[in-house]
């Protein structure tokens, strides 16, 4: 598993006092989903995940009166191998922006406060894209943004030691000469790093294999299914010219 940072914002928001429902958000194939899902196995008896790209039929949870003993009773209707005990069970909301009901009920679970609930999505604030809620709970909701992996998670994910990172650091802060030997192994990983980028997947294969060829051939899948989205939701007359500005 890829350390990230993140892990460390969801386990302050785990033990916040007065905690709210979290919202991650960030470009696909961040890691969104694998982190929550791992973030669930270590802290909760059971996880109740409900894709809605995946399971699109699912959208009918929240499609009834938003009281929290509905919609969990709607759940267990779904997935009756779940219980969803307070305190024990996570729901997970992914793709949470294809259901817009799902996400004006983050308000009435925060109120309720029985349940932890997470939504991951993306594009979520972007005007135009995908299905705008009725009413975004301002105010009941903890939102996080997730981006790909820096160059300090690129080291970690390289099997870096802590304190050859720590050190660099103070080399940078004191603005003083790193030792050649450091030097060139920090600019070898400098330079991967750029080739590589940051998304997981592409990481995790590239310090799995280090076959460059199959890194390029998933960077590529990445932009090419960007660009798939980003005319999904647009007006036809814009479809070109957008997918033009792209890849200029």
């Amino acid at each position: 598993m890829l350390k990230r940072k993140v892990t460390h914002s969801i386990k302050k928001w785990i033990n916040s006092k007065n905690k709210k429902c979290l919202v991650i958000q960030g470009a696909r194939q961040t890691g969104k989903t694998y982190i929550v899902e791992r973030f669930a196995e270590e802290n909760y008896e059971e996880i109740v995940e409900i894709n809605f790209k995946q399971i699109p039929s699912a959208m009918d949870i929240f499609s009834g009166d938003l009281t929290v003993d509905n919609m969990v009773m709607a759940m267990r209707f779904r997935f009756p191998e779940k219980k969803i005990i307070p305190g024990k069970s996570l729901i997970f909301l992914d793709e949470i922006q294809e259901c817009p009901e799902a996400r004006t009920a983050l308000k009435f679970f925060k109120t309720d406060g029985r349940y932890d609930v997470i939504g991951t999505g993306s594009l979520l604030g972007v005007k135009g894209y995908g299905k705008e809620p009725k009413s975004v709970p301002v105010g009941y909701e903890t939102v996080i943004t997730m981006y790909p992996l820096d160059f300090e998670e690129f080291l970690w994910a390289n099997g870096i030691n802590e304190m050859l990172i720590e050190k660099l650091k103070e080399h940078l802060i004191a603005k003083t000469p790193v030792e050649e030997a450091l030097h060139n192994r920090y600019r070898q990983l400098l330079l991967q790093y750029v080739a590589v980028g940051g998304m997981p997947d592409v990481v995790q294969t590239f310090v799995d294999t280090k076959q460059m060829n199959i890194v390029l051939q998933m960077q590529r899948d990445i932009v090419r299914s960007y660009e798939d989205d980003m005319v999904k939701y647009a007006n036809s007359k814009d479809k070109s010219l957008i997918k033009e500005c792209f890849q200029s």
